[in-house]
């Protein structure tokens, strides 16, 4: 049985005692007025008492840790005062991750995480083992998962680059990643404050409250750019993709360096994003969605990044390399979905309208609501492009559906991956004679919503497209299942040859 890092005891030390210090100082704080020096004492005392108890747990922890490789398990046995013995069989393992912090590549150690298929929780984590050690259990992981996938002694791969990230691939993504989420924690911020504090702000200032809101807004915006720019710089910088038989492999970060894998058998739906700045300089990502495990890159959640940026053409033949798929000939909603969503944008307008005026009747500022009324003859353009950018397409063995004018998605779901198709329709859609077709698939996207969804189509429309990617499902399956049949004949002729020959 090997053990842990023997540098896991003190790191996992300064980590626990990271946590336990400000408990202290703020216990000693709050205790101080009371009970004067003797507060500071019992402070010192806890602070001498924890530390020493923080020490022996870990090196407690360091000696019950134990892992080996057997011929057909990783075992694994952990757990200082309730004992914890795993047997994790090799077909079962998903990805075997790695990930080093800066601090952990100075030191040469490693956290290694073990996935499982159809596992929502890692089922094994090494923290820490030495670095070499880890690569050494992941190509061993990997290599006896796919010997004994493949039925055989002893598993060759062979690794094919498919995608590198270049300086200037890291440019357009640093510009191209701008999101909203550090304007959202502003506006939670202001919220703490109250309505009534903020207009007593905003009327006593000297300038107009609509010229000060507006700049705080553009500080936002460009603060916003320059994080999410920046952590996307980080996350991604020194991105490789590999194939190495049945799985991608990659490799990435600056600060935080990820070592990880995709099982290509696990793939259920291609996720191909373009924002509007990534289609204006022809770029796009690409993400895949898995069953079991995924624990989400680059703030997808239940996606794995395949190519975080990349040329368009690029990263579209890397999407057909995982999964073959004919280009698509999107089929767009009928044109009364586009007067549906020109009459709903309408209707927001006619709202915000109405409360700013409100607002300017009852708190006495001029809140320029007739200022939206310049939204109205813009209302068609947005519901046409709108319109424009949702649609599907069924091809010969995929179903591909497109979505999104600002953050375009096109998702590509083999037939053989759907578990459902479902038809829904709202009581506004039954309104205007629309209806929806989810595909449902045993991806993690799934469980948050990110199906991939054939929105507002004509009523008989959308049946016979349910209908469709439900019969092209059966066939897909009958004719996976004589392939799969085929190969595993092979398979037993491959076997039975040498033994044969023998003698």
């Amino acid at each position: 049985m090997s053990h842990l890092h023997p540098l896991s005891i003190p790191y996992r030390v300064v980590q626990a005692v990271l946590g336990y210090v400000p408990l202290v100082f703020f216990a000693a704080i709050a205790s101080g007025p009371a009970l004067g020096g003797a507060g500071l004492a019992l402070a010192t005392l806890a602070a001498v008492v924890g530390f020493g108890g923080i020490v022996a747990w870990q090196v407690a922890y360091y000696k019950r840790f134990e892992y080996e490789t057997t011929p057909d398990t990783f075992d694994v046995r952990s757990g200082v005062v309730s004992r914890r013995n795993r047997e994790i069989p090799y077909r079962r393992v998903q990805n075997v991750d790695i990930s080093r912090n800066v601090v952990q590549r100075a030191l040469e150690i490693a956290e290694l995480r073990v996935e499982t298929a159809g596992g929502g929780e890692t089922e094994a984590v090494l923290r820490y083992v030495g670095y070499e050690e880890a690569k050494r259990l992941q190509n061993e992981l990997r290599r006896r998962k796919s010997a004994e996938e493949a039925g055989i002694g002893e598993a060759v791969e062979r690794e094919r680059a498919l995608y590198a990230i270049t300086p200037e691939d890291l440019a357009v993504l640093a510009v191209a990643s701008f999101d909203l989420r550090l304007a959202s924690f502003l506006s939670v911020l202001l919220s703490l404050a109250g309505p009534p504090v903020l207009i007593r702000i905003l009327t006593d200032l000297p300038i107009s409250p609509l010229l000060v809101v507006g700049a705080v807004i553009v500080l936002v915006v460009v603060a916003s750019a320059l994080v999410s720019g920046a952590s996307a710089v980080f996350s991604t910088y020194g991105f490789r993709l590999v194939q190495s038989g049945d799985e991608l492999r990659y490799e990435r970060g600056l600060v935080q360096r990820f070592d990880g894998s995709i099982p290509l058998d696990k793939v259920q739906t291609l996720v191909l994003r373009e924002n509007l700045l990534k289609r204006w300089l022809g770029y796009a990502s690409l993400a895949v969605e898995t069953a079991g495990y995924a624990p989400g890159q680059g703030g997808n959640v239940g996606s794995e990044s395949a190519v975080p940026i990349a040329r368009r053409g690029t990263t579209w033949g890397i999407a057909r390399e995982i999964e073959p798929f004919e280009d698509p000939e999107i089929v767009r909603p009928p044109k009364r979905a586009r007067r549906r969503y020109a009459f709903r944008y309408l209707l927001v307008l006619g709202v915000l309208a109405g409360a700013l005026y409100a607002g300017t009747l009852v708190l006495g500022l001029q809140m320029y609501w007739y200022a939206l009324l310049a939204g109205v003859p813009l209302a068609p353009v947005a519901a046409h492009y709108k319109w424009k950018s949702r649609g599907y397409f069924l091809g010969a063995d995929h179903v591909v559906v497109r979505t999104g004018f600002w953050h375009r998605t096109t998702r590509v779901v083999p037939y053989y991956r759907v578990q459902n198709a479902i038809e829904t329709q709202t009581i506004l859609q039954r309104r205007w004679r629309l209806a929806s077709v989810l595909v449902d698939t045993a991806g993690t996207g799934s469980l948050i919503g990110g199906d991939a969804r054939a929105l507002d189509l004509d009523e008989e429309e959308a049946t016979e497209v349910r209908e469709t990617v439900a019969d092209r499902l059966q066939t897909a399956l009958r004719q996976r299942t004589r392939e799969a049949a085929r190969a595993e004949r092979e398979r037993r002729i491959d076997r039975a040859i040498p033994r044969f020959e023998s003698v």
